[in-house]
This record gives C-alpha cells, structure tokens and sequence, in this order.
C-alpha cells in the first residue's frame, strides 16, 4: 500500500523535501544510498537529527523493517547513529573509523593480522602525529591535552585509573595531526589494541607512562618536533614490550627422551 509522505519532521531536516519512491534495486540499499545522498549532498552536520523511522517509511512508500535495515547499514558505515529516548532519533554521525574497524576485526578474526601489526601502525602513525602537533598545534589544542594529563595526573595520586584519561591523551593527539584518513586509521587500531591489552596495575609502569605524557606535552608547547617524535617513540615501544610479554610463548622445562 503506498503512503504519501506529508508529515513534518523536527530538526535541521525539517526544511528538507520529501525522498522520491524507489526503482527496482534491494529496497534497503537504495533506500540507504538515497539518506546518504542527503547527508552528504546538504552537507548535514553530527548530531543533525534525520526523519524518524515511521516518516520515512512513509517517504520512501516502504515498510519500517526495510528503513531499519538502511539504517543500520549506515550506522555500520558510521555516518548515523540511532539514540533512544525524548532526545534520541536517527543522528547524524562521522563516525568514519567503524568500517575500519570491522575489516580489522575481521582479519584479526581469521588469523590473517595479529597484534603485532596494530602494534606496527601504532609506531609509525603516533610519533609522526606528535611530530606534527609539535610543528602546527593550537593553543587549544594543547590546552586540551594539558586537561587530560592533569586529570590522568590526580586519578594516578589517589590511587585511580589513569588508563581512560591516557588513552584518550593518544587520540587526541592523532587527531590534532590534521589528516582524517590518518586519524581513521589511527584510532582504529588505538582501540583494538587497547580492547585487547590488558591495562597495567604495576602504579610505577603506571607513573612511567604518565612521566612521558608530561614530557611530550613539554615539547609540543615548545614546537621541539624532533624531541616530540622521540618521546613518542619511547612511549610506543613500552606498549612494545607488554605485547611481547603477552605474546611470548612459555618455556617447556621437560627434558628430551
């Protein structure tokens, strides 16, 4: 049964016109490469709220099942996100890393990449990214990371987690090096590494980890780029050697017959 699409929707889409009815393609995909069309062609900002599932149904004269498999698509694609309550609705998102994320995952998966390859990502994209900051940062931006290592700083001196606050330290800063495919890159793999390292307990690994965020946060105040790099660097090889000790194999002590 075909509907007519007539209702007004709240948000920045409020003023946009109505989506024509579909060809002869899979519903769901055509329905998905018309809202990303939309997202892209009015230049829609995150957080910009989309019609809601029923008003587009109605649009697109098809059933709310077939709107819901669009929309998931795009949220695998990381340009929407679905929130619930009197606030929630179908946002837009720039979420551009959650592809990235499920390839990685996949090779991971199947053996085919391992933590030692996010590892060497890591050491090539961070040192490159504080060489960056170093040489281009705002005032803004290092004011930011300066929040995140006085507050990585007070959990540490009472005996909290610092973990959270560090790890959003190396974001950051992959994503002050201005390069979004970087960026994409980068903080995919910071994730995956961090969902499979385990965190340290050790408070002086801790306090060590801590000691050269306030030292690489020194030298990109002062634009030392070349002392940036090296402190990164440093920093990135710790995270080296718990792989290593993840990773290493048992020794057998049984002797040979």
């Amino acid at each position: 049964m075909e509907l007519r699409a007539q209702r007004d929707v709240r948000g920045a889409a409020a003023a946009a016109p109505a989506f024509r009815r579909l060809g002869r393609r899979k519903a769901y995909e055509e329905v998905a490469d018309r809202i990303r069309g939309r997202i892209f062609g009015a230049r829609l900002k995150s957080g910009e709220r989309l019609p809601t599932e029923r008003d587009l149904a109605a649009q697109f004269g098809v059933s709310r099942v077939v709107v819901r498999e669009a929309i998931r698509a795009l949220e695998l694609g990381g340009l929407v996100t679905v929130r619930k309550g009197p606030k929630g609705g179908i946002l837009v998102a720039e979420e551009y890393h959650q592809p990235i994320t499920q390839s990685f995952g996949n090779l991971l998966a199947r053996g085919a990449a391992g933590l030692a390859d996010l590892f060497e990502v890591r050491r090539l994209i961070e040192p490159y990214a504080a060489e960056r900051v170093a040489r281009a940062g705002t005032a803004s931006q290092l004011a930011a990371l300066a929040t995140l290592v006085e507050k990585a700083d007070a959990e540490h001196c009472w005996g909290g987690v610092a973990r959270p606050f560090n790890i959003e330290f190396h974001r950051q800063l992959i994503r002050m090096a201005g390069n979004p495919v970087l960026a994409a890159v980068g903080e995919t793999v910071l994730q995956m590494m961090t969902e499979r390292l385990p965190p340290v307990t050790s408070r002086t690994a801790s306090a060590a980890a801590l000691g050269m965020h306030k030292a690489l946060l020194g030298a990109l105040r002062a634009g030392d780029a070349a002392t940036a790099r090296e402190i990164m660097e440093k920093d990135i090889a710790a995270v080296g050697r718990r792989l290593a000790r993840l990773t290493a194999k048992p020794k057998t002590t049984g002797r040979k017959e």
